[in-house]
């Protein structure tokens, strides 16, 4: 697939024999039947497990081994940062590469930008303060996360000598799909030393823009948003390796979007109308064209804040593009 030749770049192939292993692992995930055998498994599933998550597990996995090697005997978790689009699949794509490195032994644990964002109170709150800002009325952009939880919580996962961590959980289906932070009582608990930490957010990288005139082009709301975005360098600054997820055509995020409401709502659970996420989805996008392609463009060079970085763009069928 298009990732191999990026693979192989990172240094050894993985044995066939690995691909077999945790290809077996993936479609006992995706299927319910541990088959070892791509012939047995539906085509876009076959794809989806040999062509990107198989290819970017091996690829953390390396960045994970570099990462320990480069501290000696320091520890603490490595943490990666996985930016990819709204919709694409971050919490499915995390929530494998987690069995993954569970499966080959690693302590690894995963958080979202989703769970740091504000109490629906607070974000009320940010929304009266910031009334002629429709990017501030809802949760997302800049300025809709609890910046210091997350630091915390990050260095406290980073810490082998911590002990135990609470991960915040955010519930995006409450109050009709608009969501609230999950109460402290529900919020899981682990305990360091942790070896792997999965970063996930759709404006994980972002970084501010000095070109205010460009952005009020883009946007009048984003001088705020754009103000607010360097607080998350907190965030980038324990980031030890990052992989970016890319897209050509912007307008994706709504479909993809719209498919997971509706897989939401068909399961039994709190969605938004088609038109209430159209509102809602409206509210990023000057965000994307904003600061996405200045992201592609660090990811592509020297790497993001100059640390490791693997780039790659998706289709609309969200599989690597040749």
């Amino acid at each position: 697939g298009p990732l191999y030749t990026k693979l192989l770049s990172l240094g050894r192939p993985p044995f066939d024999a690995e691909w077999v292993q945790l290809g077996a692992v993936l479609a006992g995930r995706l299927t319910g039947r541990k088959t070892a055998r791509p012939s047995e498994l539906d085509p876009q599933v076959a794809r989806r497990i040999y062509h990107l998550y198989l290819p970017m597990y091996f690829s953390m996995r390396q960045r994970v081994l570099d990462a320990r090697a480069a501290r000696a005997e320091s520890g603490g978790a490595v943490v990666i940062g996985l930016s990819a689009p709204q919709g694409w699949g971050k919490t499915t794509t995390v929530e494998l590469m987690k069995a993954l490195f569970v499966e080959e032994g690693l302590n690894c644990q995963a958080i979202s930008y989703d769970d740091f964002y504000l109490p629906a109170s607070w974000q009320e709150v940010v929304g009266e303060l910031n009334q002629g800002n429709p990017l501030l009325q809802t949760r997302g952009n800049a300025g809709t996360h609890e910046v210091g939880l997350g630091e915390r919580t990050l260095k406290a996962l980073k810490n082998p000598d911590h002990g135990e961590v609470a991960l915040p959980r955010y519930n995006k289906a409450a109050s009709s799909g608009r969501g609230d932070r999950a109460p402290s009582s529900s919020w899981d608990k682990v305990r360091t030393p942790v070896d792997v930490v999965l970063l996930e957010g759709w404006m994980l990288g972002f970084k501010p823009c000095t070109d205010v005139k460009a952005l009020s082009e883009i946007h009048p709301g984003l001088a705020t948003i754009n103000e607010k975005l360097k607080e998350y360098q907190a965030w980038d600054d324990l980031v030890d390796t990052f992989c970016i997820v890319a897209m050509e055509d912007m307008s994706q995020v709504y479909t993809w979007r719209q498919q997971a409401e509706h897989a939401m709502r068909d399961s039994g659970r709190s969605a938004m109308s088609d038109n209430e996420l159209k509102s809602f989805v409206s509210n990023y996008m000057p965000a994307y064209e904003a600061y996405s392609q200045r992201l592609y463009k660090a990811a592509a060079g020297d790497g993001v804040d100059g640390k490791p970085s693997m780039l790659f763009f998706v289709g609309a069928n969200r599989l690597p593009l040749d």
